[in-house]
């Protein structure tokens, strides 16, 4: 019941938010600073694959903690 947002969609998975708000987060990171186009693409998709680690990382802390 906590593991899904509302949207006007209906609910959705915590992960599948988190890597939505990730890609979001990481194309306007993407769109900042006065860089190359091949190194706005590299830093948007390191940091949406960080993003999604750390998630994961998160995810099975949590898991590991609770049980």
């Amino acid at each position: 019941m906590f593991d899904r947002y509302l949207t006007p969609f209906g609910a959705i998975p915590h992960l599948l938010f988190a890597a939505i708000l990730a890609l979001i987060v990481a194309t306007v990171i993407g769109f900042l600073g006065r860089r190359t186009r091949r190194e706005r693409v590299l830093h948007s998709a390191w940091f949406f694959a960080c993003s999604i680690a750390t998630v994961v990382a998160g995810s099975w802390a949590m898991y590991l903690i609770h049980g």
